[in-house]
């Protein structure tokens, strides 16, 4: 009977912690992926795109999309910035700015022909992103993202990205038991390991996130990358949902 009780309290602690683990929001599940592993978040990137149109667009309708979709994350009367392009082939209109919140919003819509060869009517695209170092409005930020392509009738394909970093340099054996530590929070199966001597390269599949992609066959939704900068002094990790989308 004593043994059937330790058995029983041993199997509601497990099934609680994985209860526990599921029930977290995705981006809290990637802040303590890095927190638990003593790594100190400095700032967050999310970024969205999609084709939202079949039309060749001019500037002023292109306009009126993206002034609308930073509606959307405009907090009172922030400042913008506008540019422009264009030739025979292609239009591509870039608003961007600093919010008071201290988030950077980039909205590139873009409007382009196809060669007739091809045989396909023109398109347009959007892409949002949105980036801050406060990752308690990290949730926040990703729904008004995908809002932002969705609401405009695109198809969100939004990846989240985080980066922080820990002071001094440490050895690959430091490195790899943080990654090891990361992947383990967020049970990450499939690992690939890709590396050179200044930089390590993860990638691998987490059933904790919705979004993945397939390379050669497998599915892919974990990307984390580590590296030594000389010049902070600092050895930086950048965590991707499903791929980051930044440069690193």
């Amino acid at each position: 009977m004593k043994f059937m009780k330790i058995v029983a309290i041993t199997v509601f602690f497990m099934l609680a912690s994985s209860f526990s683990s599921y029930s977290m929001s995705e981006e809290d599940l990637l802040v303590k992926a890095l927190t638990a592993n003593k790594v100190q978040i400095e700032s967050f990137d999310v970024a969205d795109w999609s084709v939202i149109n079949r039309n060749f667009m001019e500037f002023s309708d292109m306009k009126k999309i993206a002034e609308n979709v930073f509606r959307i994350f405009q907090t009172s009367d922030e400042k913008l910035t506008i540019s422009q392009e264009q030739d025979d082939m292609y239009r591509v209109l870039i608003l961007e700015g600093l919010l008071h919140d201290g988030n950077y919003v980039r909205i590139v819509v873009q409007s382009v022909k196809l060669p007739e060869e091809f045989e396909k009517e023109p398109q347009t695209y959007l892409a949002v992103s949105a980036s801050g170092s406060n990752v308690r409005k990290l949730k926040e930020v990703k729904q008004k993202v995908a809002f932002a392509v969705t609401s405009n009738g695109g198809q969100s394909r939004i990846t989240t990205c985080l980066a922080g970093g820990i002071y001094g340099k440490l050895k690959r054996v430091e490195q790899d038991k943080i990654v090891t530590g990361i992947l383990e929070e967020l049970r990450t199966k499939e690992v690939e390991k890709m590396e050179d001597l200044e930089m390590q390269n993860f990638i691998g599949y987490s059933p904790f996130f919705q979004e993945s992609l397939e390379i050669m066959g497998k599915r892919y939704n974990i990307n984390i990358a580590v590296r030594y900068s000389d010049q902070d002094q600092k050895t930086y990790v950048w965590l991707g949902v499903p791929v980051l989308s930044i440069e690193y």
